[in-house]
C-alpha cells in the first residue's frame, strides 16, 4: 500500500465523518476535531487561530449561509510521518448564497493516536 492509499485508508472515514457534522450544524461535534491551536484560514480574507474561535467562525458562516450540501471532489491524500494532508476540491450549495466553489487543504496531526485538523485553509 502506498502512503497515498494508506493516508486515505486513514484519513476519509474521520473525514467523511467531520463533514456529515459540519453539514448538519453539529457545531459542538465539530469541535474536537481541531488541535486546540488550530488555525482556520480564509485564504486572502481572514484567518482564525484557536479550536473555540473557529467553532464561532463556523456558526457565523452558517448564518450567511443557512442550510447547505457540500460534494467535495478530486481528493489527494498525503502522509509524512504523523500528518496527513488532504487537497481537495468543493462545491457547496447554500440556502442564502447560491453555490459557492472553491478549493481547500487540511492538516490533520496524529497526536494521543487520534487525528486532528492543525491548519485548515479554504477559497471561494
Amino acid at each position: 500500500m502506498s502512503s497515498c492509499e494508506e493516508a486515505k485508508s486513514i484519513l476519509k472515514p474521520i473525514f467523511d465523518q467531520y463533514s456529515k457534522e459540519l453539514e448538519e450544524q453539529q457545531f459542538e461535534k465539530v469541535g474536537p476535531y481541531y488541535e486546540p491551536d488550530a488555525v482556520l484560514v480564509h485564504i486572502g480574507k481572514k484567518g482564525t487561530y484557536g479550536r473555540e474561535a473557529i467553532m464561532k467562525e463556523f456558526v457565523e458562516f452558517d448564518k450567511l449561509m443557512g442550510k447547505s450540501t457540500t460534494k467535495v471532489s478530486n481528493e489527494r491524500y498525503q502522509m509524512a510521518g504523523d500528518y496527513i494532508i488532504l487537497s481537495a476540491d468543493y462545491g457547496t450549495t447554500t440556502e442564502k448564497m447560491g453555490t459557492i466553489k472553491g478549493k481547500f487543504t487540511q492538516v490533520w496531526r496524529k497526536t494521543n493516536n487520534k487525528y486532528m485538523i492543525l491548519h485548515d485553509e479554504f477559497s471561494f
